[in-house]
């Protein structure tokens, strides 16, 4: 585990609560490591997990639960042993299998910790051994709040807090040790008092690892499975894949920055879906119309670096750089016949336009450069389904300059900055989102 410090931006918690600058790559001094009464019992990574409700409240389990408000100077135990104190032995293991001791004494431990993000006080806990339990006063009691069909060596691999209501958390259970490969999320509505099982969605024989809410969106989820990722749009009552170019691999984590998801896969390395406005619109509503034109978000035009580089060699690991723009995603039920798109300043002006003229080329002569750095052409799409289009938002070129009509795809004119409308025409049916562009804080743009 690692958790950036928000008090102290550039440096992060890791292992057992210590401390790293990484602007000087050294360690932060007079930090401690939490001890309790006994031999803490570990699996190969313990939760460390900051509160984001208070953002001084850094948490460390073991089989105890652990708190420090001090950067990790002190720490607090702030609970008992909370794990079973005799789990047994799981049915499926064979003689000698059962008769092995671990480094944990045939014990479990405290496998995933999510604090309120709304109540400081309030933290739930799962155990690798299949046990849920919950505060509500920072450890000062505890109440046992496990489903009642949770046995013994269920593993809790994830809980999350819920963003809109305290008494609402999420859980996902891996069974596949017990030979029980089925996927496993609960949730409760009512602080742990009572749990529904909401997989329904969720193909059989994939357990879940990780189940993470959307903290903009009420009810949007997203669930890491041991073959791909998958999404509820209604608190986990249905769900449907967001596999899209993702591995099939094993989805270890999820983290919402902003209006990205950053998906941490096991062996396949990280992924980003940028820009997740659109999710959080999706609708009944907007399934159910023939066009749809979602509300751009907020768009920083950031000044690249000026230097493109040698393109990497085809066997170096590489992968594609989000596109430069500001991302405008449109819905369409059915294949249209005229569909357009124009980026209109707010004076009237049509700053860009899909689909595009095409470009006049050479038909004589040698490239000037390698195909390994020319652009692939844009294509605009107008079948059924959700599309997405990425508008560089820099001045136009004059008609007939360098770029062709659709604008220059490197360098090009001034960045631009300032409030613009988004305009899809569908079948002659307009559609239009207003938008904002901001400039780089680093450097002076051009607003229309």
């Amino acid at each position: 585990y690692a958790a950036g410090d928000p008090l102290h931006p550039g440096v992060i918690y890791g292992g057992e609560g210590s401390r790293w600058d990484l602007e000087t790559n050294t360690s932060v001094p007079n930090t401690s490591a939490p001890k309790g009464p006994e031999t803490d019992r570990a699996d190969w990574t313990q939760p460390l997990v900051l509160s984001a409700a208070d953002p001084h409240s850094l948490y460390y389990a073991s089989q105890f639960l652990f708190l420090t408000t001090d950067g990790a100077r002190t720490w607090k135990q702030i609970s008992g042993d909370l794990t079973r104190p005799d789990p047994g032995i799981p049915p499926n293991l064979d003689q000698t299998a059962a008769a092995a001791t671990d480094r944990n004494g045939k014990r479990g431990v405290i496998y995933a910790v999510a604090p309120s993000p709304l109540l400081a006080p309030l933290v739930w806990i799962g155990t690798d051994d299949g046990l849920i339990q919950v505060t509500a006063d920072d450890g000062a009691t505890w109440r046992d709040v496990t489903p009642p069909a949770m046995t013994a060596w269920s593993r809790v691999t994830g809980i999350e807090a819920s963003h809109f209501d305290a008494d609402t958390a999420y859980a996902s259970v891996d069974r596949h040790q017990l030979q029980d490969f089925a996927p496993y999320i609960y949730r409760t509505r009512d602080q742990g008092r009572s749990w529904q099982l909401i997989t329904n969605g969720l193909p059989a024989g994939l357990y879940v690892h990780v189940i993470k809410e959307d903290p903009k969106r009420r009810g949007l989820l997203f669930a890491g499975t041991e073959r791909g990722a998958f999404v509820s749009f209604d608190d986990g009552d249905h769900w449907q894949t967001l596999q899209r170019n993702l591995p099939v691999t094993s989805v270890r984590d999820f983290v919402i920055y902003g209006n990205d998801l950053i998906v941490a896969t096991h062996g396949r390395g990280f992924w980003v879906m940028d820009d997740i406005s659109a999710l959080r619109q999706v609708t009944d509503e907007v399934l159910a119309t023939d066009a749809w034109l979602f509300q751009p978000a907020d768009f920083l035009n950031v000044v690249p670096g000026d230097d493109d580089g040698t393109p990497y060699q085809r066997d170096e690991p590489q992968a594609s750089n989000p596109p430069d723009g500001a991302y405008i995603d449109f819905y369409l039920k059915t294949a249209a016949t005229t569909v357009t798109l124009e980026i209109v300043e707010s004076g009237g002006k049509v700053l860009r336009k899909w689909p595009s003229e095409p470009a006049a080329r050479s038909t004589t002569g040698l490239p000037r450069v390698s195909p390994l750095w020319q652009p692939a052409p844009e294509l605009f799409a107008t079948a059924a389904g959700m599309h997405r289009v990425a508008w560089r938002a820099v001045e136009p070129p004059p008609p007939g300059g360098p770029g062709g009509p659709g604008g220059p795809r490197r360098g090009g004119g001034a960045r631009l900055s300032g409030t613009y409308t988004a305009r899809l025409t569908v079948n002659g049916r307009v559609l239009s989102k207003t938008f904002t562009v901001r400039p780089d804080p680093r450097t002076e743009t051009r607003a229309y």
